[in-house]
């Protein structure tokens, strides 16, 4: 089968390798679609940063070249013993692997699994004619959801679980600041919502779509738009913030905005220190959330009726694009910014 393998950074290879073996518990999927991630951008670009290219990671037990793709859908080919239910059906694969044994798992919180690890990135993926999933994270398809839809489930999931992990109370006004890669998934999520939910963003095309996608208001700031002024242009009353870009000053921005005792959700990811006020978030008592990934067993199946009954292929899709074309139509335009939409890749294109 032809699969995309990560050598190191800048070296994306298309290579031929063997049909994996489903394990007892796994299920083979022909793939049909397989959304790129501004992860998959990182790790081609700047990597490794969760690819073992050169350490055996601790859950998957996999180093070296890596298949990537953790967002992937398609049709159940194969199965081991225990999955041969899934044969012949379509199927959307959650990105994270989970023991089901630790206390985390017991809990219901899958995506915190003390053995967590990640298709595509900590093992081989969905950048592939054919990948090995564990059925046990694997959702059914709903007959009326078209594929290329049904490949925007795993993001939107992530989106859901953000939404869920805030807590929103009815009538709650929303504050989304960044509705870029995840941030879209957040805002479509948030369309459940019912309630105000503001869009802030450093471009105007991102606001057009996060209006489409269902907020309420959309704000136009600068990158360099303080928090003081942002909270001038928001106004008060703002009850939940999500924090979805991880920019330089973001978090900042978002705990600007709250009302005393609301809340801030984190969402977005940024590894550099930032500086923040911790004794003006102390004294307004603010409820501050993080979120990471998403739990199958809760998002995925609701994130597939959501893509399918939105369309939201038709918003958010840049292009669909074959295998050979991974670096030059994929991954480099992605890594560069100059793309608005997500975009899938089919290996059955030629």
């Amino acid at each position: 089968m032809k699969a995309a393998v990560l050598h190191a950074p800048g070296d994306v290879r298309i290579e031929d390798l063997e049909i994996p073996t489903p394990a007892s518990d796994e299920v083979l999927i022909r793939v049909s679609h397989n959304g790129l991630c501004g992860t998959d951008a990182t790790e081609y670009t700047k990597g490794p940063m969760m690819v073992p290219l050169l350490k055996v990671h601790p859950g998957s037990g996999h180093l070296g070249p890596t298949t990537l793709g953790h967002e992937f859908i398609g049709t159940v080919v194969g199965a081991g013993a225990e999955a041969t239910d899934w044969v012949g059906k379509r199927v959307a694969s959650g990105a994270g692997v989970h023991c089901g044994k630790c206390r985390w798992c017991l809990a219901g919180k899958t995506n915190l699994c003390a053995q967590y690890y990640t298709l595509g990135l900590s093992t081989h993926g969905g950048l592939a004619e054919f990948a090995v999933s564990p059925a046990r994270i694997v959702r059914e398809i709903p007959d009326a959801v078209m594929d290329i839809d049904a490949a925007l489930a795993q993001p939107q999931a992530v989106g859901l679980h953000a939404v869920r992990q805030a807590g929103l109370a009815e009538g709650d006004r929303v504050v989304l600041l960044g509705v870029g890669a995840i941030g879209s998934f957040v805002c479509s999520a948030l369309s459940r919502h019912g309630g105000p939910v503001i869009a802030v963003d450093v471009d105007q095309r991102r606001l057009d779509i996060a209006r489409q996608l269902g907020a309420t208001d959309a704000i136009l700031i600068s990158r360099d738009t303080s928090a003081a002024q942002l909270r001038e242009v928001v106004g008060p009353d703002v009850d939940v913030v999500f924090e979805t870009s991880g920019a330089p000053g973001a978090a900042e921005r978002a705990f600007a905005l709250p009302v005393m005792g609301g809340k801030v959700v984190l969402v977005g990811l940024n590894k550099t220190p930032q500086p923040l006020n911790l004794a003006e978030i102390v004294l307004r008592e603010i409820d501050v959330r993080t979120t990471v990934a998403h739990v199958c067993d809760q998002d995925l199946s609701e994130a597939l009726d959501l893509v399918g009954d939105r369309k939201l292929s038709e918003l958010l899709v840049d292009r669909v694009i074959p295998l050979s074309d991974i670096v030059q139509g994929g991954l480099e335009p992605l890594a560069s910014g100059q793309l608005l939409g997500k975009v899938l890749v089919d290996p059955r294109l030629g």
